[in-house]
């Protein structure tokens, strides 16, 4: 659980946390379901006009964005858990990492199985 150099900072040189790469992956999936949601509707206007097949291309991209809300609930929780680790210690005190990797493997469980295949 390193650090990395921050993406999109104007200091590169600014570490990145774990947490912090967590946040920012909470971000994207927000952002990809906003985008799914404006096909969504775009889809939905046009089969309500007739053109076929995008009643299904609208009710797969409502699954895609439900999906893309859940990893991004998930990750936020994860990284506020990977926070509180860090804050009571980090991976030297045990106790702290044994309940945060308790958390991990319960966050991994409410990730979505269907990858929308």
């Amino acid at each position: 659980m390193g650090e990395t150099e921050h993406a999109g900072s104007d200091d590169a040189s600014t570490p990145m946390t774990f947490g912090d790469y967590l946040r920012l992956h909470v971000v994207w999936a927000q952002e990809a379901a906003g985008v799914l949601a404006d096909a969504a509707d775009l889809y939905g206007r046009l089969a309500e006009r007739g053109m076929p097949g995008l009643a299904d291309r609208c009710d797969e991209a409502r699954r895609a964005i439900a999906y893309m809300e859940q990893v991004a609930g998930v990750n936020a929780a994860q990284g506020i858990a990977h926070d509180e680790m860090m804050a009571a210690g980090g991976p030297e005190n045990s106790r702290a990492y044994v309940e945060y990797e308790a958390m991990t493997r319960r966050h991994q469980e409410l990730l979505p199985k269907n990858t929308l295949g």
